[in-house]
């Protein structure tokens, strides 16, 4: 389905439109932010999403990797960083040939020391 056909959905405050109906769901609730940080202001939709915040207030970080025990306050954060113990490390460094697990960890050493003075 494409974004131009009969049955794409308008957002009627936003004016994006959808072709998935669940996807247009979740969009709408993003215009209703009832859960508020009571710390710095930031508003959300959803309960869960308040209370992952309020991880980066607190310092809590209740997800730790079971091959080094690093900890994260995301859960998502510990699967990318969980990538990192794989043999399949398919990203390389132009300069120095480390190689990387995820594109997004060789974008941040591409940033770092190795680049640093080049």
């Amino acid at each position: 389905r494409s974004l131009d056909s009969k049955m794409a959905k308008k957002c009627p405050t936003c004016g994006k439109v959808y072709v998935s109906m669940p996807a247009m769901a979740m969009h709408l609730l993003t215009h209703d932010l009832k859960h508020k940080c009571q710390v710095c202001g930031k508003a959300f939709s959803r309960p869960w999403l308040l209370q992952g915040h309020m991880r980066s207030h607190t310092g809590e970080k209740p997800f730790g990797c079971s091959h080094c025990g690093k900890a994260f306050a995301d859960r998502s954060n510990l699967r990318a960083h969980m990538q990192t113990h794989s043999a399949f490390k398919h990203f390389k460094c132009k300069r120095c040939s480390k190689t990387f697990a995820l594109k997004s960890y060789l974008n941040k050493h591409y940033e770092s020391a190795c680049f640093k003075g080049a």
